[in-house]
C-alpha cells in the first residue's frame, strides 16, 4: 500500500465530488456573480469589504466557467483520483 497515492487520491476526490453536484459553488468570480453583485451594491446593500462596489466596476472577473466546464473537470478529477486510490491499493 502506497499511503502518499491514496492520500492524494482521497483529496482530489473530496475536491472532484463537490464541483460535479454544486458547480455553482466553486466558481466564485464568474460573470453572472460578478454582475448580481454589482446590481445589489446599485440597489443600496451594504459593502461586504473597503470599496468592494469601486473594485467591482473597475475589474472584470478572471474567468467564467459554466456549471458544465465545472462538472466535467469534477468528473475527469473524480477518476484521477479513484485511479489513485486504486493505484496506491495495489502497489
Amino acid at each position: 500500500m502506497d499511503a502518499l497515492l491514496i492520500g492524494a487520491g482521497l483529496a482530489v476526490l473530496g475536491t472532484a465530488i463537490p464541483a460535479i453536484f454544486r458547480p455553482d459553488l466553486m466558481v466564485r468570480e464568474s460573470a453572472r456573480h460578478h454582475k448580481r453583485r454589482l446590481r445589489e451594491l446599485q440597489d443600496g446593500a451594504p459593502e461586504a469589504y473597503f470599496e468592494e462596489r469601486r473594485e467591482l466596476e473597475a475589474y472584470p472577473p478572471r474567468y467564467d466557467f459554466s456549471d458544465r466546464t465545472t462538472r466535467w473537470l469534477g468528473v475527469i478529477g473524480a477518476g484521477l483520483g479513484l485511479f489513485s486510490i486504486y493505484q496506491g491499493m495495489t502497489q
